[in-house]
């Protein structure tokens, strides 16, 4: 039963990696949340070592529980609006613990592996940038240095 998900857990799950990788309709990619979420969560909690598996329970607890303490509202992940779980999830990945940031990394990285798996986002990322476009100037920042007296 370590091995997998409850329902609960899975839709809190969806719900936090929906808010990670929302897709973007003017790049014609689709969100995490059309891809097979806990189908793909089923099958990596199955074969993942069992730390590796409760570590990612608790990510999910974590990130499902976070609205009490980050919002202020007695709500999990999952009942929240689109713009209230990327915030949710936002100040989780900039949490001054860094055991909060690492297990919220650690969800963000399962749902890379299924979202980068994808066909269309992967030739998307696969695909050359056109000339020029991506580049960036270098600009000099001077740094003033304290005095010493």
């Amino acid at each position: 039963m370590i091995r997998q998900l409850t329902g609960i857990e899975n839709a809190w799950a969806e719900a936090a990696l929906t808010a990670i990788f929302p897709g973007s309709s003017e790049d014609g990619l689709a969100g995490i949340g059309s891809m097979d979420v806990r189908g793909y969560l089923r099958d990596a909690m199955r074969r993942m070592p069992l730390k590796a598996a409760v570590g990612l329970r608790v990510a999910v607890w974590v990130v499902a529980l976070a609205p009490l303490l980050v919002l202020g509202r007695l709500a999990t992940i999952a009942r929240l609006g689109a713009a209230d779980r990327e915030r949710v999830v936002a100040r989780l990945v900039s949490s001054g613990s860094y055991a909060v940031r690492s297990l919220v990394l650690v969800l963000k990285t399962m749902g890379a592996l299924l979202y980068a798996g994808d066909d269309a986002v992967r030739s998307r990322i696969l695909r050359p940038l056109p000339r020029g476009a991506g580049s960036a100037s270098l600009v000099s920042l001077r740094v003033s240095r304290p005095q010493v007296a």
